[in-house]
């Protein structure tokens, strides 16, 4: 392995776990009780239309079991509500509540302030390029999956 493919996986590494490590302590320090995988979950009902469990082991990689487990624990929390699907009868729709959709927008306010951190700095060309990497390096993954 070359010392350029070593900083490639090393900063790759950092970005991320320097994002996860700073929002996680952001929603910590705004009074949110939640994990990581709970926060993202609750961005991913708010964002699909209609979104099931299956849905959410499709965009998580996550086992059946392990969502079955968070859905509970979120609805549990008063966070997420199930209803019938309106057109597959083993279905059911995730819904936030208004606590977990109040909640969901703080989180995405502190995560655009991590962001703002991170692109501090970069000129928008800067920024369209690593945008453009990343989906490639992403594409690249995706293929192999």
């Amino acid at each position: 392995m070359t010392i350029e493919q070593d900083t490639v996986r090393d900063l790759l590494w950092q970005l991320a776990f320097q994002f996860k490590v700073r929002c996680h302590q952001a929603v910590r320090e705004s009074g949110l009780d939640l994990g990581g995988m709970h926060v993202r979950m609750l961005q991913v009902i708010d964002e699909e239309p209609q979104c099931t469990a299956n849905r959410l082991c499709q965009r998580s990689g996550r086992d059946k079991a392990q969502i079955t487990r968070l859905v509970k624990e979120l609805e549990r929390q008063g966070l997420v509500k199930r209803s019938p699907h309106p057109t597959d009868g083993r279905s059911q729709v995730l819904q936030l509540t208004g606590r977990a959709k109040r909640l969901v927008g703080r989180v995405r306010e502190v995560e655009q302030d991590v962001e703002r951190q991170y692109v501090e700095g970069l000129s928008e060309r800067e920024l369209a390029a690593f945008v453009a990497t990343g989906r490639k390096m992403l594409d690249n993954v995706s293929e192999v999956d």
